[in-house]
């Protein structure tokens, strides 16, 4: 008779891999099933292959901004075949990494499709491995529009594709303007590239303040990178020469020689055999409640195939939360503060609600807002562009904080902290921070709340 899995567990991406690692670490015997490379979108063609360019693109941007600074470079250049493939290094010193965990934990792992065939069975590729319990995490792939596909030898490109590029094109249109085409426009204007981008609604990062978004939105600008929201392209041409005249709804010309397409991302759901037993979804998108647990008691999801955050924290996180419910410890995740970050130069970063989103609710809310240009290290570092900016409502407990600035997706933790333990504003306002930092401007901002402001006035 064939072995019986505790936990089976379909994907490898955050969610997946995590998950397998803590419930091994439990005593759990653990099959992690992988169609395609372990760590998935994230680790291969997400997260980690983005940085690591956006690590160099940044550098190359500091070295044009140098003089600023008394030193003088002429003459900057940069290899983008060493780029790529310091890329693909990176990429495989953490694969291997996480390899080196699963198997020293004992974890199986089965490359190949896997499908859920009944209860207790998922097929890959004929071979049938048997479970107690599942976890689905198969994640997501790129979404897209009615009025253009993708089309990889023509130059119509997912997040995937731009990523194989073997030479930086001379001009890039990206549609949609959210948080992978914000970091896309700034790798590849770094590198020279001339960028155009659209976005449908009346901001870019959609869901992030509105405020932090058009501080971003203008620095962006000052590089060159042309943005253009509320603006909808509907008729995509190829050019005889190579390259693309995209039209749009209110009649602009945007001749490009390649375009991404970064509208979004959709749930991997539909074919992992969730209709074989019953699991309750919305075209892949699957329910679940705060265990992470499915309408089908032994069945867990985690990760993208939830349409929630498409954050690889928030699925590491719910990996955990699977796998300690189905062990008999109680666990939660709370979404209320989970950060979400955009890695541009400035970056932003955020957690907890938006001012649109308190108003909506008619919280009587208190909004601190402090600019950088007040904050002495990021005058000395040359990073004196945006701010930061608090929200609290009439009992002096912090609701959300946005941040536009050098290293925000590191400062926006002190804020998780101070906002899941509790801490009213005028307790953190008199905690002390070292000066000079760019996390003074937090401790600042808290002071604004009380009306205490130092800096500004």
């Amino acid at each position: 008779m064939s072995k019986v899995y505790d936990i089976a567990i379909l994907g490898s991406g955050p969610g997946g891999y995590v998950a397998a690692i803590r419930a091994a670490g439990l005593g759990l015997s653990v099959c992690l099933i992988e169609k395609g490379n372990l760590g998935g979108v994230c680790l291969n063609a997400g997260c980690i292959p983005t940085k690591t360019l956006l690590r160099s693109a940044h550098l190359v941007q500091e070295i044009k901004h140098a003089s600023v600074l008394g030193i003088k470079v002429d003459n900057i250049d940069f290899d983008f075949d060493v780029l790529m493939q310091r890329k693909e290094k990176v990429v495989d010193q953490l694969k291997k990494g996480i390899l080196y965990l699963l198997k020293k934990r004992g974890v199986d792992i089965v490359n190949g499709l896997g499908k859920i065939t009944d209860l207790n069975t998922i097929d890959v590729q004929g071979r049938k491995i048997r479970f107690d319990k599942c976890i689905i995490a198969v994640g997501s792939q790129p979404a897209v529009i009615p009025e253009m596909n993708f089309d990889e030898e023509a130059g119509i490109l997912s997040s995937r594709h731009i990523l194989e590029l073997k030479k930086i094109p001379k001009s890039l249109l990206i549609v949609g303007g959210g948080v992978i085409g914000c970091e896309f426009a700034d790798i590849f204007n770094s590198l020279g590239c001339e960028v155009t981008m659209l976005e449908l609604t009346d901001q870019i990062l959609l869901k992030e303040d509105v405020e932090i978004a058009r501080s971003l939105e203008r620095e962006l600008k000052k590089r060159g990178i042309k943005i253009f929201t509320k603006t909808k392209a509907v008729k995509t041409n190829k050019l005889a020469v190579g390259g693309f005249n995209v039209i749009t709804e209110d009649k602009k010309n945007i001749v490009c020689e390649k375009i991404l397409l970064s509208v979004g991302r959709v749930p991997n759901g539909q074919d992992c055999g969730l209709d074989e037993v019953g699991i309750k979804h919305n075209n892949g998108t699957i329910e679940v409640c705060e265990s992470m647990q499915t309408n089908i008691e032994n069945f867990y999801a985690v990760g993208d195939v939830l349409g929630r955050t498409y954050l690889a924290h928030a699925a590491s996180r719910e990996g955990i939360v699977a796998v300690e419910n189905i062990a008999g410890i109680p666990s939660r995740i709370n979404y209320d503060f989970v950060p979400r970050c955009v890695y541009t130069d400035p970056e932003v970063a955020s957690v907890g609600m938006s001012e649109a989103a308190a108003r909506q609710r008619n919280i009587k809310i208190k909004i601190a807002k402090f600019p950088l240009t007040a904050c002495g290290r990021a005058v000395v570092e040359n990073k004196a562009q945006g701010m930061v900016k608090l929200i609290s409502d009439s009992e002096d407990n912090i609701l959300g904080a946005a941040l536009c600035s050098s290293i925000a997706s590191e400062l926006i933790h002190e804020l998780c902290v101070v906002m899941e333990s509790g801490i009213k504003s005028s307790r953190f306002s008199e905690i002390v921070h070292a000066h000079p930092t760019l996390s003074e401007s937090i401790m600042e901002a808290a002071q604004v709340l009380q009306s205490k402001a130092v800096h500004i006035f």
